[in-house]
C-alpha cells in the first residue's frame, strides 16, 4: 500500500493551498487521504461565494501505482454523494494498480448540500407513493436553499470544471474517468471540456447529453417492462405461473385509472396506515422496481397479485424501492441540473409523441416540468445536446433491460467515439459481476478498447423470476436518474 503522507500543492496567491492529510472514514478500518478544496460558486466571474469540496484519495494497493488515478466522477442521480461510496470502493479492484480519487460534487455535501425536505419517512411510508415533486415542497425548498446558495450555479458544466481544477491542483496530468448513469453524462461533458486531461473513460448506463431527462423515461420504462415480460415467457416456470401477465397488467391500470385503490401498509415504527394508490403512483413505483435485478425478478408476481386484488404487496415493494432511490439523492441539486440542462430543452409537442402508448404516460415529465417552472435556471452552452466527439478510449456498458438508460443511448454515444467499445450485457440498470470487472480491468490497464475480450458476456444470464414467495423486496436500488 502506498504510504500515507502529507501532500501540499502550491496554488496561485488567489487560492488557498490545498493539503491532503491522513484521515479516517466511518466504516473503514484504514487510513485514507483527505482534504478540502474551495471553488468559486460563480466560476465565470471567479469572485464571490466559495464552496468547500471534500476530496478523498484511496491509496493504491500497489507500492508503485500508475501515475494516472481512477477519477470517480459520480454513481448517478444527479444528486448522489461520492464520499458515501468510500467503503465499497476500498475493496474494489480499481485500487490494485491506481489510486482512486473521489470528490464530493458541488451541491451534494457540506455547506452547499442541496437537500429538499420531501414527503416520506419511517413514520409516513405512504408518502413514498406520493408525487416526486410536490409543488408546495419544491417552492419551500427553493426559498430555503436560495438563502445560502445561488441555484443557477449547480450544473454539470461547473461540476466538471471543478473536478479538472482539482486534478491540476493534485498534480495529475491525466486521469481515468468513471461514471454511472447521470455520472456518464458528467464524464462525457468532461471529455468535451477537458479532453487532454483524460487517459480513458468508463461509463455504465449511458445518458448522453442528447437525452432530455425525464422525457424518455416513459418509453424506456415501457420497453423495459415489455422485455421483462418477454424474458418471463422464455422461462418455463414464469410463463406457467403468469401466462396472461400483459393482459393482467393492463387490467390493473384500467382499474386504477377509474379510481385509486386504498391499501394498508405497515410503518417501520409500528402500526399501519391506509394509502391511496393512484395509477400515477403505481406506474412510477413499477418503473423504479425495474431498475434493480432483485426487484425486477419479482415484478411479474407483484403484478399478478395486484390483478387478483392484492395491491398491498405491490405498495409495500414500491415503498421500499422508492425509499432506496430517493434517500440517495440531493433533490435540489437534481433540479438545478435537470431544469437547466434537460427540461429547458423539452418541446411541448415532444411530450405527447414520446409518451404515447406507455404505462407511465406523460405523468412524470409533466410533473418535473411543473417543478422546473418553480426553479432557477442557469446558462446552457450552445450545442449542449450535440454528440460528444473524442478520440479518448471509452468503455461503454448497457444493460439489456435497462428502464432508464437503455442500450440505444450507449450505441448513440459510441458512434462519435472511434476508440470505444460498447458492451451490451444481460441486466437492468448497470449490470455487474466478474465478467464486467474483467472487461473493465483489461480496458483500464491497456488503455485501449482493442484489449477487451467480451466473450464472457455470452455466459451471463438473468436469474429466474420469482413465482411464489412471501414478497420481500430489496430496499436498495442501483443508483440512477430518478
Amino acid at each position: 500500500m502506498t504510504p500515507l503522507v502529507m501532500v501540499v500543492v502550491s496554488l496561485s496567491a488567489a487560492q488557498t493551498p490545498f493539503a491532503l492529510k491522513p484521515c479516517r472514514i466511518s466504516g473503514l478500518d484504514a487510513e485514507v487521504r483527505c482534504g478540502t478544496y474551495w471553488v468559486f460558486e460563480d466560476r465565470v466571474r471567479h469572485a464571490g461565494r466559495k464552496i468547500p469540496l471534500q476530496v478523498i484519495v484511496l491509496p493504491s494497493r500497489s507500492a508503485t501505482p500508475a501515475p494516472d488515478p481512477v477519477w470517480f466522477v459520480s454513481p448517478g442521480g444527479p444528486g448522489t454523494t461520492n464520499s458515501d461510496l468510500v467503503v465499497p470502493l476500498w475493496s474494489a479492484w480499481w485500487r490494485d494498480t491506481r489510486d482512486v480519487v473521489l470528490v464530493d460534487l458541488r451541491g451534494t455535501s457540506g455547506e452547499s448540500r442541496l437537500d429538499c425536505s420531501l414527503p416520506g419517512s419511517d413514520d409516513h411510508p405512504e408518502a413514498y407513493l406520493s408525487a416526486l415533486f410536490p409543488r408546495s415542497a419544491i417552492r419551500a425548498c427553493r426559498e430555503q436553499l436560495s438563502k445560502r446558495v445561488d441555484l443557477r450555479f449547480y450544473n454539470t458544466m461547473l461540476v466538471v470544471d471543478d473536478l479538472d481544477e482539482i486534478r491540476q491542483a493534485l498534480g495529475f496530468s491525466k486521469v481515468n474517468l468513471f461514471g454511472v448513469s447521470w455520472g456518464t453524462r458528467a464524464v462525457l461533458i468532461y471529455l468535451r471540456r477537458h479532453p487532454d486531461a483524460v487517459r480513458t473513460a468508463t461509463v455504465e448506463g449511458v445518458a448522453p447529453p442528447s437525452l432530455k431527462n425525464p422525457l424518455p423515461h416513459a418509453r424506456s420504462a415501457q420497453d423495459a417492462l415489455d422485455l421483462v415480460f418477454d424474458a418471463c415467457d422464455r422461462q418455463a416456470d414464469c410463463h406457467a405461473a403468469f401466462p396472461n401477465i400483459r393482459a393482467e397488467t393492463r387490467a390493473v391500470f384500467e382499474r386504477l385509472h377509474r379510481a385509486p385503490a386504498e391499501v394498508t401498509v405497515r410503518r417501520a415504527t409500528g402500526g399501519a396506515v391506509s394509502v391511496p394508490l393512484s395509477w400515477q403512483a403505481f406506474a412510477e413505483a413499477l418503473r423504479v422496481m425495474t431498475y434493480y435485478v432483485p426487484n425486477m425478478r419479482r415484478v411479474p408476481l407483484l403484478l399478478h397479485r395486484a390483478y387478483l386484488g392484492d395491491l398491498t404487496s405491490f405498495a409495500t415493494a414500491g415503498i421500499a424501492s422508492n425509499r432506496g432511490l430517493r434517500s440517495r439523492l440531493r433533490f435540489g441539486f437534481l433540479l438545478s441540473v435537470t431544469c437547466t440542462e434537460d427540461v429547458s430543452r423539452i418541446l411541448p409537442d415532444e411530450v405527447v409523441r414520446e409518451t404515447a402508448g406507455t404505462y407511465l404516460e406523460d405523468s412524470r415529465v409533466r410533473e418535473q416540468m411543473a417543478a422546473c417552472a418553480e426553479w432557477p435556471h442557469g446558462d446552457l452552452p450552445p450545442g449542449y445536446g450535440d454528440p460528444v466527439r473524442s478520440d479518448v478510449p471509452v468503455f461503454l456498458l448497457s444493460g439489456t433491460l435497462d428502464p432508464v438508460s437503455p442500450p440505444h443511448f450507449g450505441a448513440e454515444a459510441a458512434r462519435y467515439l472511434p476508440n470505444s467499445i460498447h458492451v451490451l450485457a444481460p441486466g437492468t440498470h448497470v449490470p455487474a459481476g466478474p465478467c464486467i470487472d474483467a472487461m473493465e480491468r483489461s480496458f483500464l490497464e491497456a488503455g485501449s478498447a482493442a484489449a477487451v475480450d467480451t466473450s464472457c458476456v455470452a455466459s451471463m444470464t438473468l436469474p429466474p423470476f420469482v413465482t411464489a414467495d412471501s414478497i420481500g423486496t430489496a430496499a436498495g436500488s442501483t443508483p440512477g436518474a430518478p
